[in-house]
């Protein structure tokens, strides 16, 4: 079961998207603001991160930036999910926080599904292709005693 983060301050939206993923299968772990993602991030591994900039106690792309920098977490894909269809917001959700994907609310629910979807297929394809690469290498290695490549 695919887990994913979701950091959202306002209740009722946070209900309707809990309740929209759940239905798809997903596990959700909520955080209303960004210490509670922040811990989660420390604590879990996650599959996803949907963030909403506008939380109470910190910006959301400081969350989305975290989650970048962790080593750990560097490859999990990060949803910013916002009010906010400025293209300034979408240049900070890229170039400042490095999110995957900037989507504005309101959403309809069948376009969220599609979005997540996508992303964590997109996700699973970069590891397969990181652990090939990965394999590819450590075999060249140990097959070829005394060389380093």
């Amino acid at each position: 079961m695919k887990k994913i983060l979701l950091v959202e301050d306002d209740p009722s939206v946070m209900v309707m998207l809990k309740d929209c993923l759940e239905s798809q299968g997903y596990m959700i772990i909520p955080a209303e603001n960004g210490r509670t993602a922040l811990n989660w991030v420390k604590e879990s591994s996650m599959d996803l991160a949907i963030i909403d900039p506008g939380l109470p106690d910190m910006n959301g792309m400081q969350v989305c930036k975290a989650i970048k920098e962790t080593p750990r977490t560097r490859v999990t894909p990060v949803i910013i999910l916002t009010g906010n269809n400025s293209n300034e917001a979408r240049i900070e959700s890229r170039l400042f926080a490095n999110a995957d994907l900037f989507l504005n609310k309101p959403i309809a629910i069948g376009d969220l599904r599609t979005a997540v979807k996508k992303v964590l297929e997109e996700s699973e394809r970069e590891k397969r292709l990181l652990r090939t690469s990965i394999k590819f290498r450590l075999d060249g290695r140990l097959s070829k005693p005394g060389q380093q490549g």
